[in-house]
C-alpha cells in the first residue's frame, strides 16, 4: 500500500515561502546534485497540493507541467476549474487519500502548502517527512506548519547534507 511522503524544503526558521508565495530565497542555497529529488520521484504515484503551491509551481516551470506523467490532485474549494495533467478537488483529503492508496502504484507525494499538511496532520495521514532544511531565516512567511497544527511526535530516521543543506527523515 502507498506511503504518504511530505517532501518539502524550509528555511531555518520553518517558512515553506515568502508571504507573497515567492521561493527564490530556496533556488539561493546551494546544493548537491538535485539533492536526492530525481531519486525520490521515482517513488512517486500520485501527487496532492493546494491550488496556491500548484499556481506558484506553474510560475516556476514555465516550459511545461513538471509531474505531467502521474495523477495530480489540487486541492481547492473551488472543484470546477479545468487544466491538463490535473483534477481539481474539494473531496476531504482523508478521502481524497484513502482512495489513493487503492489505486495508484507508488507513494503519495504531499507537495504542500502549509494548510493542507496542516489538514493531513489533523487527519494523521502522513506517514512520513522528508524536509530539507535551507540555511536561511525569513523572518517572516508561509509556515511549514501553520498555528493550530495538530501536535505529532516523530522519530528521526535519517539525516544527511546535500551542499548547504541538511536533508532529514521523520517517520510517524
Amino acid at each position: 500500500m502507498a506511503n504518504v511522503v511530505l517532501y518539502i524544503a524550509t528555511s531555518l526558521d520553518g517558512k515553506i515561502a515568502r508571504t507573497n508565495d515567492q521561493l527564490d530565497w530556496l533556488f539561493a542555497v546551494e546544493g548537491e546534485g538535485d539533492n536526492g529529488y530525481a531519486d525520490f520521484f521515482k517513488t512517486v504515484g500520485a501527487v496532492i497540493m493546494g491550488r496556491k503551491t500548484y499556481e506558484e509551481v506553474l510560475v516556476l516551470e514555465p516550459d511545461g507541467y513538471p509531474y505531467d506523467k502521474i495523477p495530480n490532485y489540487i486541492l481547492t474549494r473551488s472543484p470546477d476549474r479545468e487544466a491538463e495533467h490535473v483534477t481539481f478537488t474539494d473531496e476531504p483529503i482523508e478521502q481524497l487519500i484513502e482512495r489513493l492508496k487503492q489505486d495508484v502504484d507508488g507513494d503519495i507525494w504531499l507537495v504542500g502548502g502549509g494548510e493542507v499538511i496542516k489538514e493531513a496532520m489533523a487527519h494523521d495521514l502522513i506517514d512520513s517527512y522528508e524536509i530539507a532544511i535551507a540555511p536561511v531565516v525569513l523572518g517572516e512567511g508561509i509556515p511549514l506548519f501553520p498555528e493550530g497544527t495538530k501536535e505529532t511526535k516523530l522519530r528521526l530516521t535519517s539525516q544527511r547534507s546535500s551542499g548547504q543543506f541538511v536533508m532529514v527523515t521523520y517517520q510517524k
